[in-house]
């Protein structure tokens, strides 16, 4: 019988405020997932009713969001983690940013946890690789959450929001730049991406784009680095002294790999002398430009794209009015502009 009452008083409360009975429920018990203005209405019906029970305060309560990451071991990644730990510091809003890191070969444990946490979070900020059970995953969620993938999208997930930079005009910046450098002859060479993430074929595509839309593909020489890193490296020696006339080196990741290729160029002139354009700052990719090991750095800004994110999913609780564009401006970084505050010498 109180059972009874109690459904009853639910379904009251949410045939005078317009909405379900679900959000009632999620409203009386602070479970999240409510707009503020939806809040503040249920919450009018409930005292207009004469609910019996305390109810919850009208203050705004903390947006809970969690970024669940594939975890690879790249400039970016670090970054972003880091960018993760220090927003809720700089926003005003009242957000609490729970952090997951799984594994990036593990889809299956990302769309497990993905199920258990949706309901209980307002936004779930993500990060993953471009396959097909993440984005099934992804589908069956939005109605239960506010999802945004950042950096890299996720096809066929309908996912409410994508931040990042363009990727494909990213590369062909980066394929811009190349091309000036060779004007007067010379090639490209281009370590090809990780399947998974779909920024770097994006970044990938763009980059060959440019060069067959200008009729000039036969200057590229894409590596596939498929070998552990030492036996790819020993390739892509093997590679430059066999091609006396590549100028440039680009790849659209700065990862373990790349790192290793660009600090060998200490030793390998092969590589010290070609033009070399990644992307990501990083504290390692600041100290290369310092010892000039590369030369320009196209960075991906993950503050700002983090910050984008969790504005686009306040905006949907209504505790924000503006919503910001949620494709982030890439930047062009030299040794001359390096951001001295984040990477001090």
């Amino acid at each position: 019988m109180t059972r009874r009452r109690r459904n009853n008083r639910l379904e009251d409360i949410a045939s005078h405020a317009g909405v379900g009975i679900a959000t009632v429920d999620r409203v009386l018990n602070e479970r999240g997932g409510v707009s503020q203005k939806t809040v503040t209405r249920v919450l009018e019906s409930a005292r207009m009713l004469g609910a019996r029970r305390i109810l919850p305060s009208e203050r705004r309560r903390h947006l809970v969001v969690e970024a669940v990451l594939s975890r690879s071991h790249s400039a970016y990644y670090d970054r972003l983690n880091k960018a993760l730990q220090q927003v809720g510091k700089l926003m005003d809003l009242p957000v609490t940013i729970y952090r997951t890191h799984i594994d990036a070969d593990k889809p299956a444990k990302l769309a497990r946890h993905l199920a258990e946490v949706a309901e209980n979070r307002d936004g779930i900020i993500l990060c993953a690789g471009n396959l097909p059970q993440v984005a099934e995953a992804v589908r069956t969620l939005t109605k239960r959450t506010v999802i945004v993938t950042i950096s890299t999208d996720i096809s066929n997930s309908d996912r409410h929001c994508y931040v990042g930079i363009d990727n494909f005009n990213a590369g062909k910046s980066a394929a811009k730049i190349s091309e000036s450098i060779c004007r007067k002859g010379g090639k490209v060479l281009v370590i090809a991406p990780e399947t998974l993430a779909h920024s770097q074929e994006q970044r990938f595509s763009g980059f060959r784009q440019f060069f067959d839309d200008i009729g000039l593909s036969e200057r590229l020489i894409i590596f596939y680095q498929d070998k552990i890193p030492t036996l790819a490296l020993a390739d892509i020696v093997h590679t430059l002294h066999a091609n006396d006339d590549i100028r440039v080196l680009y790849s659209p990741i700065t990862n373990t790999f790349l790192e290793l290729v660009i600090e060998s160029g200490r030793q390998e002139l092969a590589i010290r002398s070609t033009a070399k354009i990644v992307h990501d700052l990083s504290p390692h990719s600041a100290e290369y430009l310092r010892d000039g090991l590369i030369d320009i750095v196209i960075d991906s800004n993950p503050l700002q794209q983090v910050f984008q994110a969790i504005e686009f999913i306040a905006v949907q609780y209504g505790y924000a009015t503006k919503l910001a564009m949620p494709v982030v401006d890439f930047q062009l970084y030299t040794l001359e502009n390096l951001p001295r505050f984040e990477f001090p010498s």
